[in-house]
């Protein structure tokens, strides 16, 4: 049934049985689904394996080819390395670029395939009941979905059959924030939301009042995501392979990482300290078994909790001006003490982990920490609750985020009479900037300062830096650079400057050279 038709539907005849309002949130590394319980009046998760395994499932799904059969989730992981089969994860990260790949000798657009994989998803809701109809379904994005992956996943949806009941694709953290605060009467509370997922951890300060969170602070770090955690448990687990075997077979590579992923909790999910785990390579002839000690998992969760404390106190450091009329932070808030926080609400797959959960409970009192039982499910409960509201059938208002981290100049390089924008004004820091090739319009003697500045909207223009190259010398017009720009932070950005030549008669030299550059305010110099 298409959602507009359910919500035109009289009150009484919206309350059935078989009408699903879910909500879904695709993450790159698993998947959370959720219902509104029309009766209950409350989003519950789904468990799309019956109660045999976790209630989210791996975003991974797999084609076998002697049976030309696809299969998904946990399933797919756990059956790496048994033949010929083709297994493809990550595919959320690969959208918005148009990708194909080739599947039993023909070629599929990533689109197609993860369409496939939520046709398999949502069919779970029939093992709840049979004559289910989905009437409702909100999409939970990050932030940072760029406007092409965002068209694609709508597309996606097309292919899956669902495009009649996709309501809207929300922004993951509008989900959290809603599921948090629909059941508040209506008083301003300094909420800290981490979201610890697969590739990277984002964290921010919010001040919600009357269902609008203004965005007060805003970072992310790529270094302790749960991605780079499993890259770590299997250098290890490689580690003691290699030791036993002396080589690693290619064949068993894919048995390794589903190894790792069975395997894994027992350095993350279980207190080892005081008794050391051990393992049972049983996919190998012959088996053997290796102990890990309690030192050994320290050791190699060390990193990941001081990058974790240091990253929560980045985010309560410098924060945008609070603008709400009412709000209890100041106009010229610049940093958050651990007690002026309401609630820190613990999101994502990261926090199965043990020590995640130790380090926030090491900052904050446990009457201001959030971490529910599925902490993957929050973002996908909170779009059921969305998705709800839109259909008129639950009281909870869509808190929306206004974001306050919008650039408010044009950066760029520049001279007296003439820019060259890097990244524009408006722009929000967390947006993905594409790369920029500059072709250096004067002769290069050795070196070469270019200075970045900053382009205020009355067209007044101030330096930030100087960017000093040593670069060959070459005449007019024949010096070509490549320079990216990526921001950690509202204020904080990196400048990547790449000799690429200039054809084959200036080639490209070795030459790459970081700029750390620092703003005030997200672009005021």
């Amino acid at each position: 049934m298409h959602w507009k038709r359910y919500k035109e539907l009289p009150a009484n005849q919206k309350y059935d049985e078989t009408y699903y309002i879910l909500g879904l949130d695709i993450g790159n590394n698993s998947t959370g689904l959720s219902f509104y319980n029309l009766f209950e009046n409350v989003s519950e998760p789904i468990d799309p394996s019956g109660g045999y395994g976790k209630p989210s499932i791996p975003t991974v799904m797999q084609y076998i080819a002697e049976t030309k059969e696809w299969v998904f989730g946990e399933y797919a992981l756990l059956n790496q390395g048994a033949g010929t089969e083709v297994t493809l994860q990550a595919l959320t990260k690969r959208l918005g670029q148009m990708e194909y790949l080739e599947i039993d000798g023909k070629p599929m657009s990533v689109a197609a395939l993860l369409g496939l994989f939520i046709r398999d998803l949502l069919a779970s809701v029939r093992n709840i009941n049979p004559r289910a109809e989905i009437v409702g379904i909100v999409g939970a994005v990050p932030v940072y979905l760029s406007e092409a992956a965002h068209d694609e996943l709508i597309r996606t949806f097309k292919l899956a059959g669902y495009e009649k009941e996709l309501i809207a694709l929300v922004p993951s953290r509008e989900c959290v924030l809603t599921h948090y605060y629909h059941n508040l009467p209506g008083e301003t509370r300094n909420v800290l939301l981490l979201d610890y997922g697969s590739q990277e951890v984002r964290g921010g300060v919010y001040s919600i009042q009357q269902n609008i969170a203004l965005s007060l602070s805003s970072m992310f770090d790529e270094s302790i995501g749960t991605a780079k955690v499993d890259e770590d448990v299997y250098a290890l687990f490689e580690s003691y392979y290699h030791a036993a075997e002396g080589h690693t077979v290619e064949s068993n590579v894919g048995q390794l990482e589903a190894f790792v992923y069975q395997y894994k909790d027992i350095l993350f999910q279980k207190n080892i300290r005081t008794k050391p785990a051990k393992l049972y390579f049983n996919f190998v002839y012959p088996p053997f078994q290796e102990t890990i000690t309690s030192a050994t998992a320290e050791a190699l969760v060390m990193p990941y909790r001081k990058g974790f404390s240091q990253f929560i106190r980045n985010t309560l450091k410098t924060l945008q001006p609070a603008k709400l009329s009412t709000t209890s932070l100041s106009s010229n808030t610049k940093q958050l003490s651990p007690q002026g926080i309401d609630a820190v609400i613990c999101v994502g797959g990261g926090f199965e982990m043990l020590w995640a959960r130790e380090t926030v409970q090491d900052i904050f009192s446990p009457s201001q920490i959030l971490i529910h039982k599925n902490a993957k499910l929050v973002i996908a409960e909170g779009a059921a609750l969305i998705a709800a509201s839109i259909l008129g059938v639950s009281s909870a208002s869509h808190t929306i985020v206004e974001d306050s981290h919008r650039l408010v100049i044009d950066i760029g390089f520049g001279t007296d009479d003439m820019f060259l924008p890097l990244v524009e004004q408006g722009s929000f820091w967390w947006q993905q900037q594409e790369p920029k090739l500059v072709l250096v319009n004067s002769p290069v003697e050795g070196t070469l300062s270019l200075p970045l500045v900053g382009r205020a909207s009355t067209g007044e223009t101030n330096i930030i830096t100087s960017c000093n190259l040593s670069l060959p010398a070459r005449p007019k017009g024949t010096t070509r650079l490549k320079i990216s720009v990526n921001f950690s932070s509202n204020t904080d950005l990196t400048l990547n400057i790449e000799d690429i030549g200039f054809g084959e008669l200036y080639p490209k030299i070795d030459y790459v050279k970081d700029f750390t550059v620092q703003l005030i305010h997200g672009g005021q110099t």
